[in-house]
């Protein structure tokens, strides 16, 4: 009796195995003797008939024999079993994929639909294992048929076909199912991690190679830029959160290598991949002043607590109201007119009418970061934008307004530029309104010659060596028992607005 029911058993296995085996060998690679893979290096040969298909952590065990850094797929080793219910279940590899070949599926009610095989060996039947699965997962397309979102069933890309009770992209469509459609899902949730979305901050700590040495032309590792002593910047705890760069970024084709940032107001997308790439409005310095106006950022339910941090961002936009059209030109009772005769804006220029009519040029982030600015440090090195400023407001200012000997040679950071001095044919600087050589202009009231004492220095600057501090030695303030106030190193701020005009018209 015992040998009778052994004999059966060893029939029930063979037929099992070659079976197996058959179909191994009528599909294609990967898992086939012709690829070095024989049925038993799966499969047990002595064994229940259950246990010929291991399944669960056992079956992992089997996959990631080869699945691993070192095994026979190395190439293939960021994986792992998917999680879900909060870890309280496994969903194993077999699951999801068919390891004896490619399936072939019918994509029949999507635009553009075919049949065709479904990439990486993703089954089209998930319900023999998922009951309730919608059917065929389809995979035969990649970005697009990891989720579905035509306004109509079925939801079947191969996230959604099995998801019940997710946050978005359930099989019966009764959640959003616009998150990040036609993207890569696993560009967040991982096959590493068991498909658990990994966070912002859990890539961006680090540098983001894109395949050319990092970080040329990937991601430099941003999240040591935000400020660890205080939440009042773009930060609602230390450390950063997710949900603290949602505010700015948006991540709807993330990995594409463009940096994409959502308008505080209209929820349209700024694309760049670096600031100097936006060449005209709307540009980065929209984006910000979107926000910092007088209604914060409207898209938001708390568009003056963005971060909600109880700090509503300032109110910097209204000091760039208008633009204030002035040509430096002095001029005296005695000496007369004098000046370089460039157009100057009573703010800096940062918008494109302002950068057009006085050809200079200046944007947020060449004083500003973007990640680390807060109300302790908010400004940022002109020359190293990702590192806080540490000095006096008066050194910051004079790191642009203390450059060269005079202002044809104003020496600007890289990327800033200062307004153009007018020129005659010579290539001299005008000598003002009645200088024939240059090309006309609006006369400033006021500020036209009035005559002469010899003066005989025109420009006004020739021969002056600029002394770089705020009205510093070598004005009057520098003098000795001059008792006036206030000294001769006083800051910039005193008499300046770092933003501009608090008005349209200066007053």
């Amino acid at each position: 009796m015992r040998s009778r029911l052994a004999n059966v058993l060893v029939v029930l296995v063979v037929l099992a195995v070659a079976s197996v085996g058959r179909g191994a060998l009528a599909l294609e690679p990967p898992h086939y003797p012709g690829n070095d893979i024989a049925c038993l290096d799966c499969h047990a040969a002595h064994s229940t008939a259950q246990a010929l298909k291991p399944r669960d952590l056992e079956q992992a065990a089997v996959c990631l024999g080869c699945h691993n850094p070192t095994g026979q797929a190395a190439s293939l080793s960021d994986v792992a079993v998917h999680t879900v219910d909060s870890g309280a279940r496994i969903v194993d590899c077999g699951s999801c994929h068919d390891p004896h070949g490619p399936v072939t599926t019918t994509d029949s009610s999507h635009p553009g639909g075919v049949t065709a095989p479904n990439l990486w060996l993703v089954r089209g039947d998930p319900g023999k294992y998922t009951p309730g699965a919608l059917e065929p997962m389809l995979f035969q397309a990649s970005p697009a048929q990891f989720a579905f979102d035509n306004g109509n069933p079925p939801y079947n890309g191969v996230c959604q076909s099995c998801h019940k009770s997710t946050a978005y992209h359930r099989s019966d469509g009764s959640v959003d199912n616009s998150h990040n459609v036609g993207t890569d899902c696993t560009q967040c949730h991982t096959h590493a991690s068991g498909f658990l979305p990994t966070s912002c901050v859990g890539c961006h700590g680090s540098p983001q190679d894109n395949g050319d040495a990092t970080p040329l032309g990937g991601r430099r590792a941003v999240l040591g830029e935000f400020p660890t002593s205080t939440i009042h910047g773009h930060v609602s705890q230390n450390p950063v959160s997710d949900d603290d760069c949602l505010v700015c970024h948006s991540i709807a084709t993330h990995q594409n290598g463009i940096i994409e940032l959502v308008d505080p107001d209209s929820g349209s997308i700024y694309s760049f991949v670096r600031p100097g790439d936006l060449a005209s409005d709307p540009d980065v310095s929209n984006f910000c002043a979107n926000c910092h106006d007088s209604d914060g950022a409207a898209r938001l339910a708390t568009p003056m607590d963005p971060f909600g941090t109880g700090n509503p961002p300032p109110d910097v936009a209204r000091k760039f109201q208008g633009t204030l059209l002035w040509y430096e030109w002095y001029g005296d009772f005695c000496f007369g007119a004098e000046g370089t005769t460039r157009v100057v804006n009573s703010h800096h220029d940062i918008d494109d009418a302002d950068q057009g009519l006085s050809g200079a040029k200046l944007e947020c982030l060449s004083c500003h970061s973007a990640h680390g600015s807060s109300d302790a440090s908010p400004v940022a090195d002109p020359f190293s934008p990702t590192t806080p400023w540490a000095g006096t407001m008066t050194e910051f200012c004079l790191q642009c307004h203390g450059g060269g000997s005079d202002p044809s040679t104003p020496e600007m950071p890289p990327g800033v530029k200062t307004s153009i001095i007018r020129v005659d044919s010579s290539g001299a600087p005008c000598d003002g309104p009645n200088d024939d050589g240059c090309a006309t202009f609006t006369e400033v009231s006021g500020l036209r010659p009035l005559g002469s004492c010899d003066y005989a220095v025109s420009p006004w600057y020739v021969e002056y060596t600029w002394t770089h501090t705020a009205h510093g030695k070598d004005s009057k303030r520098g003098w000795p028992n001059y008792s006036g106030a206030p000294g001769a190193n006083m800051s910039c701020l005193v008499c300046h607005d770092a933003h501009g005009s608090a008005s349209a018209s200066n007053l």
